[in-house]
């Protein structure tokens, strides 16, 4: 017999597992999926889809990608902890854009060191998925591991959003200083890092309820 607490806890955090997963191996391999897009056109633009004519750098957590409307279409990247926007030079064959100069390039180098942690949350919430499944077939012992493990996932998701806003607000100053045009638009990486957080932080709940009030909930 299966509880419906369960249900939804497995559901819960394999939704916010999924979630993280995306947002780490976001840019360069998911490319719609970013923290942190500079615009590199007349700084005038707030959000990613005002203006789809401008050419832009999307941040990821393992890498970049650049659209410099060019006729080249999507550039990215390789894929590696700790990246430099400078790697971007190959991609426009001249001097870097004024949003792209040293100043931005040694912040955002030192910051993209420490997005690491989304991996290290990401393989937090594997773990507790992993336990949640064993609880949701029965195993004894896994309904205290989940727990746990979902209630560690749920802090390294929340550390690691609170991270990704700093990231967003330090490389957003520095444009706005050197960037003589450009703009740092949010990127939908950071919301898709708040869902998987709350999803991550109900489950644990979700499993106290049903050792706690089991007897009482309907059965499957």
């Amino acid at each position: 017999m299966v509880s419906w607490n369960k249900i939804l806890g497995v559901v819960s955090v394999a939704a916010g597992t999924a979630l993280l997963g995306m947002v780490t191996f976001d840019v360069p391999y998911f490319k719609s999926v970013y923290f942190l897009r500079i615009d590199l056109g007349n700084g005038t633009t707030s959000t990613a889809a005002a203006n789809q004519m401008n050419p832009y750098v999307d941040l990821g957590a393992l890498g970049f990608c650049a659209d410099l409307k060019d006729g080249r279409g999507v550039q990215c990247s390789p894929a590696h902890i700790g990246y430099s926007l400078s790697d971007a030079q190959s991609f426009i064959g001249g001097s870097l854009p004024a949003a792209l100069s040293k100043g931005v390039n040694a912040v955002a180098s030192t910051l993209t060191k420490v997005l690491v942690l989304h991996i290290v949350a990401f393989g937090i919430a594997v773990i507790s998925f992993a336990f949640a499944l064993l609880a949701f077939l029965g195993a004894p012992i896994a309904d205290c591991c989940s727990s746990c493990f979902c209630g560690f996932a749920g802090a390294a998701a929340f550390a690691v959003f609170v991270f990704d806003i700093a990231f967003f607000e330090i490389i957003k100053a520095r444009v706005n200083v050197e960037g003589k045009g450009g703009s740092a638009i949010m990127g939908n990486a950071l919301y898709l890092t708040l869902i998987a957080w709350l999803l991550l932080f109900i489950t644990p709940i979700l499993f106290l309820i049903g050792r706690c009030c089991g007897c009482c909930m309907p059965k499957l």
